[in-house]
């Protein structure tokens, strides 16, 4: 049963590393699209491809921490 919490906290852990970097990178990328540079503009064709990458990135964070918090609230209802 130790071996059980402690692989499900290690998950936890690493679903929240997961989306922290995922919602990291997905910002970047905003405010690379937002932020006008002469030489290196991004096309108006490419924008909404990067807006859907950008919900991509967010969805797969916002996933990734769904399943952090059900491993975080598996761990409490075996704790009590």
């Amino acid at each position: 049963m130790e071996q059980q919490k402690k692989q499900w906290k290690e998950k936890a852990t690493d679903y929240k590393t997961y989306a922290g970097v995922l919602l990291a990178l997905s910002v970047f990328f905003y405010i690379g699209m937002l932020i006008p540079a002469d030489q290196s503009m991004i096309a108006i064709e490419k924008k909404p491809f990067l807006l859907g990458l950008i919900v991509i990135l967010l969805v797969g964070a916002f996933s990734f921490y769904q399943k952090a918090v059900k491993y975080i609230r598996l761990l409490r209802e075996l704790d009590q």
